[in-house]
């Protein structure tokens, strides 16, 4: 009975008949095993979770009454059909440009008529040269539809001109006579010369092009020519446009090409070297094609002519590295004096000790 009363005293554990300390009680117990956890722990982290669940029950609620207004009272959404209008954006912009072409086309029109019933029409022997040069210059309408005609061409140039004169008149009546005369005098000549000065050095840079690369286009259709095969040029020219980086042989090949589908590859000869006339190169080789496609024997010619390229492209090669090594040497004798200058103020900081050393070894001496 008294050992009853001790372990009921110890908290129900035996203390061996009370032998054991409070200290020692604790490390008893340590080493018993742990009592069972009566906490439930899902629980527990399912209440932590209830503010969070409260939060999203409340973002749902606020979403459906936004969904539902917008339905009620059909609110656009500023996300929907973005693409649709940026198509529609796209589109406007398409009509505007193409409204502001028709614009310039109906108004230089209009103007060229006006000018055309004029006394500042263009003359008719000076028209199928300015259409050559237009049309070798690439020169197009407002759009870029056509090629833009010489009575087109001519009453814009016109209209500048008329526009530049009643400028220089106003000045002349109102600021001063012989600055205003100076002004229309400009306007006329300028009007007169500029604007074809302008085109035939395009022509000239767009002729010169061909002719560098005109050696690689030959060498291509030179042995079918010699060997008289049915091999139609056609797809020899497509093939080399495949090759080149020009942009003007990318044209003339274009060229050629509409022209022998359009009258066939006898009579296209004429008239590309009419399009080119200026380009020797051009005119020589459709001549021995035409010759070859009447049944001529111009083997002996085609030799001389592949010959003859060959040694221009070599003397169009040499002539560009000589103005390569002029320009070389013109910029090394540019900076001869700069390099001299450098050098002798370097060695400007040790004339004073070179004469040092020259009075010691005087000295010495």
């Amino acid at each position: 009975m008294y050992e009853d009363r001790a372990s009921f005293q110890n908290g129900g554990v035996d203390t061996h008949g009370g032998d054991i300390g409070g200290g020692e009680v604790l490390d008893y117990i340590g080493q018993k095993e742990d009592f069972p956890s009566y906490m439930d722990d899902n629980l527990i982290k399912q209440f932590e979770m209830l503010p969070w669940v409260k939060i999203a029950i409340m973002c749902l609620l606020i979403v459906a009454a936004i969904l539902i207004i917008v339905s009620i009272f059909k609110i656009r959404s500023p996300f929907k059909g973005r693409t649709i209008t940026k198509e529609l954006d796209h589109l406007n912009k398409v009509k505007k440009r193409d409204e502001q072409i028709l614009r310039a086309n109906r108004l230089i029109g209009g103007f060229t008529a006006f000018i055309e019933h004029s006394p500042l029409k263009m003359a008719d022997l000076n028209k199928d040269y300015w259409m050559y040069n237009l049309k070798r210059a690439n020169i197009r309408v407002p759009g870029g539809a056509r090629l833009m005609k010489p009575e087109e061409f001519n009453a814009i140039v016109t209209g500048i001109e008329l526009i530049v004169c009643a400028i220089g008149l106003l000045v002349s009546i109102t600021l001063n006579f012989m600055l205003g005369a100076i002004i229309i005098i400009a306007a006329v000549v300028i009007a007169g010369t500029f604007p074809m000065m302008v085109l035939r050095q395009s022509v000239k840079a767009k002729d010169l092009e061909i002719t560098e690369h005109f050696a690689d286009f030959y060498l291509m259709i030179h042995y079918v020519l010699l060997a008289s095969a049915s091999t139609p040029l056609e797809g020899i020219m497509k093939s080399y446009d495949k090759t080149t980086n020009s942009q003007e042989m990318h044209r003339f090949i274009d060229v050629c090409v509409h022209h022998i589908d359009t009258y066939g590859e006898y009579e296209a000869t004429s008239r590309i070297a009419k399009e080119y006339r200026e380009i020797p190169e051009v005119g020589k080789l459709m001549r021995l094609i035409r010759q070859s496609s009447e049944g001529g024997d111009v083997r002996m010619e085609l030799m001389g002519f592949r010959e003859e390229l060959l040694n221009a492209k070599k003397y169009a090669i040499e002539q560009r590295m000589n103005k390569l090594v002029a320009k070389g040497k013109a910029s090394f004798n540019i900076l001869m004096p700069i390099l001299w200058q450098a050098i002798i103020s370097a060695m400007a900081i040790y004339f004073d000790d070179m004469g040092d050393m020259g009075s010691m070894f005087g000295g010495m001496i």
